[in-house]
């Protein structure tokens, strides 16, 4: 990301107040000569212990924001780790100014390399709370194409819509934070705007003339978030708020610009199926994570939705959209609410492991509509993440060292992630085991990886996908996908199909073909099982009539890697179908 700032005063009137996510905070420290006498060593010894680095828990962020200048006044609130120390570091690509250190000015601060490293002047102890505070201008800048970083954007009836947006990684450019998206912490917003004004950010929200208080804490809305999506503001002088209906206890609220060109959102949305879905992930994953308030605003995003806790931004087009899904504002609805739970309560471990956040939104969505939507739904579902699967330029869990920028990688997840983690894994072990190993993986607020996913599945299954995993999901560089081939005997009415797959190595699935006579068909699963060794599998089925033709996955259930001419290329609207 690139990062260009200006320095900035912060705004008059800050509130501030108390928050949990680790920290890893970075050096300042010297060394005494062995050969100094021994005044001198227990002079630099009290030195160092005096500047020694903190390592910590940041418990809570809070940021005062002026929409209008892009002042921001960010204090960062730390729980010190034995033994305690005098400097800070944190990530800050955004120059920083007024410095203090537990309320008074810094003793010392300095940036470089996207760090701001500040001492103080008195030590911070074992288990002592610190407090670090700066001040910044953020400027309209936005980062990789994409919404993240401070924009401000017309809106369809010609309003203004603000947001500032972090992203995986993305905090340091509205001041210091942890970047690291596996940390959990609580969140304060205090926000100055225009006199009237309707601004979203995460967590309870209390909504002034002229500035609005939004509160995510454990006591608030009862849990914690992560900073990729939390450090979130969003605005726009035309919403207008639309109570629209109450399920498992939650207010489900819209906030849009009236009679949009191209319609709104809420009006094409079932409310029946939307309370439906609720109760349905909120049975399956336990309450909802941030209090008793959804809030679903329409926006003119690049991406089709955000999953903010308590608050989802999809995109102001989504009406207008034809794909890829069968309905596409239902699918990336139920997405987003998924994330709530499945990215924001429950976070990433690491940057790579992007796949398993988008993976599980996607996949419950999809089983929701298989089971409870129209019929054209799940199988629309399932074929899209098929075509897009062979555009594929990592493995859904990269192995490269260093991890690749998450710009470079995510949006190959939504294909591949769904399929090879959670689809294809129903044909081996069942959609039973798979959602209750999902439910096992989300159980609990926690920094989840892969391979956490892994054992979470393998426990709920009572089986070893050590190989299946090492297979499908890691790896370096571009996947080799395997190419299907089917072969038929018959002999009367038995048949006997032949899969036989090519691919460096030997991937463990279920591929099913479909075998057709001039009577009738008959779909036949061939199996490569969890400890598959062999390249080709067999099956048997009865069919009338002479084999007059196969089709290999006609159910859109395996990824087959087809030859060149058969790549799947998106078309405009299914091209910013990324969430």
């Amino acid at each position: 990301m690139g990062h260009q700032f200006s320095r900035a005063q912060s705004p008059a009137g800050a509130a501030f107040g108390y928050a949990v996510v680790a920290v890893v905070l970075s050096a300042c420290s010297s060394s005494s000569s062995d050969d100094a006498p021994s005044r001198v060593q227990n002079e630099q010894l009290e030195e160092d212990a005096f500047t020694r680095p903190i390592t910590g828990t940041v418990t809570r962020y809070d940021y005062a924001v002026d929409l209008a200048t892009g002042n921001v006044r960010d204090r960062l609130t730390v729980r010190a780790d034995p033994p305690g120390g005098s400097c800070f570091s944190a990530s800050c690509d955004v120059p920083a100014t007024d410095v203090t250190w537990q309320g008074a000015p810094a003793q010392s601060s300095s940036q470089s390399d996207g760090t701001l490293r500040v001492c103080g002047r008195s030590r911070a102890l074992p288990w002592q709370t610190l407090h670090v505070a700066s001040s910044s201008v953020v400027p309209e800048e936005r980062f990789l194409g994409l919404d993240v970083g401070f924009s401000r954007k017309k809106d369809l009836a010609g309003g203004t819509f603000t947001y500032l947006l972090s992203w995986v990684g993305g905090c340091s450019h509205f001041g210091p934070c942890d970047a690291d998206p596996s940390r959990l912490a609580s969140f304060h917003f205090d926000v100055e705007h225009a006199p009237g004004d309707v601004v979203l950010c995460p967590g309870k929200i209390v909504q002034g003339e002229q500035r609005t208080r939004c509160e995510l804490s454990p006591w608030s809305t009862g849990s914690l978030a992560p900073t990729y999506s939390s450090v979130a503001v969003a605005s726009d002088p035309l919403w207008k708020r639309t109570p629209f209906l109450k399920a498992a206890g939650v207010d489900f609220v819209f906030y849009e610009v009236p009679n949009l060109p191209g319609g709104n959102i809420a009006p094409v949305l079932d409310k029946g199926s939307v309370t439906e879905f609720f109760e349905w992930i909120t049975d399956l994953l336990g309450p909802f994570p941030y209090g008793d308030e959804l809030r679903v605003a329409a926006a003119p995003t690049v991406w089709s939705g955000f999953e903010h806790p308590a608050n989802i931004i999809l995109s102001e087009k989504l009406p207008t959209r034809t794909g890829p899904f069968a309905n596409t504002v239902m699918h990336v609805l139920m997405h987003e609410i998924a994330h709530q739970w499945a990215g924001d309560r429950a976070t990433l471990a690491a940057v790579g492991d992007f796949v398993w956040k988008e993976s599980t939104a996607e996949y419950l969505a999809y089983v929701f509509e298989d089971e409870h939507r129209d019929a054209a739904e799940g199988p629309a579902t399932r074929a899209y993440w098929d075509r897009i699967s062979l555009n594929a330029k990592f493995h859904p869990r990269p192995l490269e060292n260093p991890t690749p920028p998450v710009q470079t990688f995510y949006g190959d997840v939504y294909g591949p992630g769904p399929m090879v983690l959670y689809l294809q894994l129903e044909s081996l072990i069942g959609r039973e085991a798979v959602v209750r190993g999902i439910q096992s993986f989300l159980a609990r607020p926690a920094a989840r990886s892969v391979e956490d996913l892994r054992r979470a599945l393998e426990r709920s299954a009572h089986v070893d996908l050590a190989k299946y995993f090492d297979a499908w999901v890691f790896g370096s560089g571009k996947p080799e996908w395997p190419t299907f081939t089917a072969t038929t005997s018959q002999s009367g009415r038995d048949v006997t199909v032949t899969v036989t797959q090519q691919a460096a190595k030997v991937h463990p699935c279920v591929v099913e073909v479909e075998v057709a006579s001039a009577t009738g068909k008959v779909l036949v699963p061939v199996t490569f099982g969890l400890d598959a060794s062999s390249n080709t599998a067999t099956a048997h089925a009865t069919l009338e009539g002479d084999i007059t033709g196969t089709v290999i996955d006609p159910n859109h259930r395996v990824i087959d890697a087809k030859p060149a001419p058969a790549a799947f290329s998106a078309g405009p609207d299914e091209e910013v179908l990324i969430f």
